[in-house]
């Protein structure tokens, strides 16, 4: 039997170790245990964590693109097609030449038509006019042989201007057909200055009897004729220079004869205005018609070099000269109110009214067209261009390369002065021949 004293003693003795045990047991099961609450603190981390990891979201810029985003990205190579537009600006900005969309709705409009190329060689009507005028100009010197070795029997003296008359166009055929077709414009010319030439000694001749036949003092007509055929001589000499120079448009040959005729119809005019009242009307008709015809001739020359106006132009210019004499004409009514007059001072006003209506027309008319819609192509050009050139670089000599120089142009080098253009310029003229 156990006392009370020894059983408390065995109790304390059992009692406090098993107390103990479970306590033990009791605290591993609880540290065991309160892992699990406390777990979440190492798992705190893992929203920590992403403070480190930000740096993923700053460094998936440059990573970004290729693993994860290739398709979206591969628009990025195909953003410069909406940037290539910039290379494409010219087309919004070449829309200069595709206004006309809204204007023509179904395309581009035609292309004008290019200008026929100016010819180089003479037209038929330019040889047709230069076997008619050469063909008179024949004509003229049998003429002028028959009255110099003093043929008056009809029989003979018709020989020699049937002989010249037809061995003049052929000679003009011979020098076509054998030398190569002549020059644009030279037929052209070459009649002009036989026709003007030819007027001209006329005139001369006309205007020295006019003065001098009173006294007995004027020309016979052996002289008359050589003058006539001298001045159409050098007038043709003259027109084959000036179309070889030009080579004009035959319709400045037209404009330079319709002002010789020009000049001398108001030269003529004007000249019976001025001289006095009881004076012969010829006599001033027939100088101021002389020099009105060479002012005209030389005038219409000088503007057929900057400009020459087409046969539409020359017509309205001609109708112009005669609605301008014709307005001119209203003084000769105020001679009715005047006491005494000189009527044919009136004459002044269709002389210069005439001349006026001309360059009115000639205005109006400067660019018309003729009916076949061309323009004349006359365009002056200098019988020689100069210019003046930067000398030419000097081109290197042709040198054999054999083994032997080869290790010695290696050495030496290139020579400085070769391609290198020397310091300086020169002139140089080019012309036709």
């Amino acid at each position: 039997m156990l006392g009370p004293r020894s059983f408390s003693s065995l109790c304390s003795r059992l009692v406090f170790p098993a107390l103990a045990l479970a306590t033990a047991l009791a605290a591993s099961d609880a540290g065991a245990q309160q892992p699990y609450p406390q777990q979440p603190y190492p798992q705190q981390p893992y929203p920590q964590q992403p403070y480190p990891q930000q740096p993923y979201p700053q460094q998936p810029y440059p990573q970004q693109p290729y693993p994860q985003q290739p398709y979206p990205q591969q628009p990025y190579p195909q953003q410069p097609y909406p940037q290539q537009p910039y290379p494409q600006q010219p087309y919004p900005q070449q829309p200069y030449p595709q206004q006309p969309y809204p204007q023509h709705p179904y395309g581009y409009p035609p292309p004008p038509p290019q200008p026929p190329p100016v010819p180089t060689t003479r037209g038929q009507n330019e040889m047709l006019a230069l076997y008619i005028t050469s063909g008179l100009y024949g004509v003229g010197t049998g003429i002028w042989l028959d009255a110099l070795f003093k043929i008056d029997d009809p029989g003979p003296s018709i020989i020699l201007p049937l002989t010249f008359g037809a061995a003049a166009p052929i000679g003009v055929w011979l020098w076509d057909s054998q030398g190569g077709p002549l020059h644009r414009g030279v037929p052209a010319a070459t009649a002009t200055g036989l026709v003007l030439g030819g007027v001209e000694g006329i005139a001369i001749a006309g205007t020295q009897w006019q003065y001098t036949r009173d006294d007995g003092k004027d020309w016979s007509f052996a002289t008359q004729t050589t003058i006539t055929w001298i001045m159409a001589t050098g007038g043709g000499i003259g027109g084959w220079a000036f179309g070889e120079w030009l080579r004009p448009d035959p319709r400045s040959m037209t404009f330079i004869g319709s002002g010789a005729a020009w000049g001398a119809l108001s030269g003529s005019m004007f000249g019976i205005a001025v001289q006095g009242r009881h004076d012969d009307w010829k006599d001033g008709s027939s100088v101021a018609g002389l020099i009105g015809y060479n002012v005209g001739m030389v005038g219409g020359g000088a503007l057929s070099i900057l400009h020459t106006p087409s046969f539409n132009s020359q017509k309205y210019m001609w109708l112009g000269y005669g609605l301008g004499a014709l307005a001119g004409c209203i003084v000769f009514p105020l001679y009715l109110f005047v006491d005494d007059p000189v009527v044919k001072r009136g004459l002044i006003g269709p002389s210069l009214g005439g001349l006026a209506g001309t360059a009115i027309a000639g205005a109006l008319t400067w660019n018309m067209q003729d009916d076949d819609g061309t323009r004349p192509t006359a365009e002056w050009e200098p019988p020689f261009q100069f210019a003046v050139t930067p000398i030419p670089a000097l081109t290197p000599p042709t040198i054999h390369t054999t083994a032997s120089n080869q290790s010695i142009l290696q050495m030496v080098g290139p020579d400085p002065r070769i391609n290198t253009a020397p310091p300086g310029a020169m002139l140089s003229a080019l012309g036709t021949f």
